[in-house]
């Protein structure tokens, strides 16, 4: 293994915290009545299965050979809002899923963060500096509706 058990314990952290996020989108999807609440996590949680894959890839990756894998950013685009999303408006419960998902989407930006600074490969950098902005990216249109909702 040409990798350190450091940086693959904290790439498999990554990819557990990936799947607890998925897995809380999934869930709010669900619980959603609202098109436009069901709209968006049903966006964050395909990006959030994304990050998820190539995460495991690259673990696989870098276990056998010490290898870092391309990524060249999530290709899921956020489908445009619905005539219906305008009727219909956000309960407390929705707004509360959203506040929660900002958290989500911060501690993934910070945990990103330490990773970009435990890593000297340039490769390794570009990856996880690809998948923090998408973080970010999650986090602006997060907040963005949830400003929408509380006015």
């Amino acid at each position: 293994m040409s990798q350190s058990k450091e940086m693959l314990d904290a790439i498999m952290r990554a990819i557990e915290l990936e799947k607890e996020t998925f897995d809380f989108y999934v869930k709010a999807e669900h619980k959603t009545f609202n098109p436009a609440g069901k709209r968006i996590f049903r966006w964050l949680a395909k990006t959030e299965e994304g990050h998820y894959l190539k995460l495991t890839e690259l673990y696989t990756s870098l276990h056998e050979s010490g290898r870092w894998v391309f990524y060249g950013g999530s290709t899921f685009d956020l489908a445009p809002a619905g005539d219906d999303e305008h009727r219909v408006t956000l309960d407390t419960d929705d707004i509360e899923a959203l506040r929660i998902a900002q958290g989500i989407e911060k501690r993934g930006m910070a945990y990103y963060e330490e990773l970009i600074a435990r890593t000297g490969d340039a490769d390794g950098k570009a990856m996880l500096e690809a998948l923090r902005n998408e973080e970010i990216e999650h986090l602006r249109v997060i907040t963005e509706k949830l400003q929408g909702l509380e006015g």
